[in-house]
This record gives C-alpha cells, sequence and structure tokens, in this order.
C-alpha cells in the first residue's frame, strides 16, 4: 500500500463518527457451517448479543462462531479510528489463522499512526512467516485426518495470498507433497478397485483394517497414558516431566491420527467401521486438545511463556475458538507488551 493510499484511508477512518462499535449488519460464520448476518451489540465472555432484526436479538455463544465469526465479532466491536485496536485485531487474527485479515488489520494501524513503517514491515513479515508455518501445519493435519479437499483447498489458498512470504517455499514443498499423497492414494484405490471388482471379500484389506484399527487404539490408549502421567507431573509442579510426558503423549496421538485418517480413507462410507473410525476421531480430538489446552495453561502458571505460547497454537490447530484457549491467548499477547503507544511516540510513562 502507498503512502497516497494509506493517507486516503487514514481520513476516511479519522472522519468515521465517533462509536464504541461498528454498527453495520455483519456476516458471523457459525462452527456449524451456517451464518447469521446482523449487528453486535455486545459480548461477554460467555456469549455474544447479535440483533437480527427490529425485534429480534439472539444470544450466540462463543464456541458456536466460526473462527472468521469470532474476528468479526471483536471487529465489529471494536473502535473504528483506535490504531491500538487494530493491533490488537491484527494478532488475534493471526493466532486464528486468518492472515489476510491480520494484514489488512496492520494496514489500517499503520494509516492510524499507531505503528510506525519500520514496525510494520517487521509484524507483516512475521505474520506472512506465521501464516506460512501454521498453514502448512494445518493442512498436513487435515490430510493426515483424510480431508484431502480442505488440506489442498488450504496450499491454495497460501499459494494466492502468501507466496511473496519469506518462507513461502514451504507452501510449494507442502503442495508438492500433497501432490504426491493424492498420486499414490490414486493409485492404491485404481489397484483396490480392480481387486474389489474381481472378488467379493478381499482379505489382505481387511487384515490391513484390522491391524490399522488395532494400532491406532493402542496408540490412543498410549496416550491418554502418557496424558495422565504429564497431568501428574504438572500437579507436583515438575516442569521437566509434565513437559516430556506431555510431548510422548502428543506423538502418540499424532500416530493415531494418521492411522485412523488412513483407515477413513480405505474403509466404505457404506461401512459400519467408517462411523466407528469417525467416533474416534473426535474422541482423539477431545483427549488431544486436553492434553495441549491443560499442559498450555501449566506453562502459563509456571511463567514459561514460550512453551504456553507453542502448546496453545497446537491445541487452536484442533479447536481455535475454545473460550479457556482465546483467554489465554488474550493474556499472552498481553504478557509480551507488544506495539506500546510509546514505542511509536517515544513518550514514557511518570513513575512516581
Amino acid at each position: 500500500m502507498d503512502r497516497t493510499a494509506l493517507a486516503l484511508l487514514a481520513l476516511l477512518l479519522l472522519a468515521t463518527p465517533a462509536l464504541a462499535a461498528d454498527q453495520r449488519p455483519v456476516t458471523l460464520p457459525l462452527a456449524s457451517g451456517k451464518t447469521l448476518e446482523g449487528v453486535v451489540e455486545s459480548a461477554d465472555a460467555k456469549e455474544v448479543v447479535v440483533r437480527l432484526g427490529p425485534e429480534q436479538v439472539r444470544r450466540i455463544p462463543w464456541p458456536q462462531l466460526a473462527p472468521l465469526g469470532v474476528y468479526r465479532v471483536k471487529a465489529a466491536l471494536a473502535p473504528v479510528a483506535d490504531g491500538e485496536a487494530r493491533l490488537v485485531l491484527a494478532e488475534l487474527a493471526v493466532e486464528l489463522g486468518l492472515h489476510v485479515d491480520a494484514r489488512r488489520e496492520y494496514e489500517k494501524a499503520l494509516a492510524l499512526g499507531a505503528i510506525s513503517q519500520r514496525d510494520f514491515l517487521k509484524v507483516v513479515t512475521k505474520a506472512e512467516r506465521d501464516a506460512v508455518e501454521s498453514g502448512v501445519g494445518q493442512a498436513l493435519k487435515a490430510a493426515d485426518s483424510g480431508d484431502w479437499d480442505r488440506a489442498l483447498q488450504m496450499a491454495r489458498n497460501l499459494k494466492m495470498h502468501f507466496s511473496g512470504a519469506p518462507n513461502a517455499g514451504a507452501i510449494d514443498s507442502l503442495i508438492a507433497e500433497l501432490l504426491r499423497r493424492v498420486r499414490d492414494l490414486k493409485k492404491a484405490a485404481d489397484k483396490a478397485s480392480k481387486e474389489i471388482e474381481r472378488v467379493k471379500i478381499d482379505a489382505e484389506r481387511n487384515k490391513e483394517i484390522l491391524r490399522r484399527r488395532t494400532k491406532a487404539v493402542g496408540q490412543i490408549e498410549q496416550g491418554r497414558k502418557k496424558a495422565q502421567e504429564a497431568a501428574l507431573a504438572r500437579d507436583k509442579g515438575n516442569v521437566t516431566r509434565a513437559r516430556k510426558h506431555a510431548e510422548g503423549a502428543d506423538k502418540a496421538f499424532m500416530n493415531a491420527r494418521r492411522d485412523l485418517g488412513r483407515l477413513r480413507r480405505i474403509v466404505p462410507r457404506d461401512d459400519g467401521m467408517y462411523r466407528e473410525i469417525l467416533a474416534l476421531l473426535n474422541e482423539l480430538d477431545r483427549d488431544h486438545f486436553a492434553l495441549l489446552h491443560d499442559t498450555a495453561w501449566f506453562f502459563w502458571e509456571e511463567t514459561v511463556y514460550s512453551r504456553a505460547d507453542a502448546y496453545a497454537a497446537r491445541a487452536s490447530y484442533i479447536d481455535p475458538v475454545h473460550p479457556d484457549l482465546l483467554e489465554l491467548r488474550d493474556l499472552l499477547r498481553s504478557s509480551r507488551i507488544k506495539y506500546r503507544l510509546s514505542d511509536v511516540t517515544n513518550a514514557r510513562g511518570i513513575v512516581r
């Protein structure tokens, strides 16, 4: 964005009436896949109040909102011409995986003078780098779980919006890896299809399904055991053992996810085991999230903020809008004390 465009944006924002919140209707995506359109009136720690019509108000709990819905609520309630508020929104957007929105908020903050040109380039570069890193991680997670359409769509979005990021090479590597897996799957699917046509019952295929299911269940049990050991270590305040057992549990859960993802691809959708696999994936998400969430809070309480941030980021791959996780990420953002107004104006507070 050139200086003329930035100046025009600043004038438009400053000319906007001083409202506590944006009174324009917004579209809020829900976790269910549906959307709501209305004016965001208020929000507290539990829910959001949205006016859908003159006499129709709806209260929406935070967990019912998709990540984009959470961001749009926060954006609607933030002062329009407040540069510091735009910085907070930018960081929230980064953590929710909405990196295009984050870049736009940073541009608004720059136009409003809340951040210097030098710092703007620094944070946007970091946001783009984080976008690629986070996007690659989530795309691979989707691929491991067998959701290929979502994984490929995420890769395409990364290529479209962040091909100029410093670590953009990771996007090309991701696309190459996904395409390789798809080709291998197609070959395997073609081979399996011919075998199924030739025989009604494929003994080897059933053996593979049984083997992978047994292995996945074993990995889940191993992960739960390690998670319990990590919980005991947290109760005793043992940072080293808590981290060791948490990493062991995380590894076991990831291995189980890969095996269940493979089963999801090879078991027919009309087979009763397919529903069982989806149920196991849901249980795995619940246990995995609990491990990462509890470990993140433990490291926050132990003031090991870098570890807390890392575990919170991993937990967000599973449930990015969990209220407790959003609260922790707010605390982590506050602890970093980034981009204070004093860093822009060179002013310092008075200590009495």
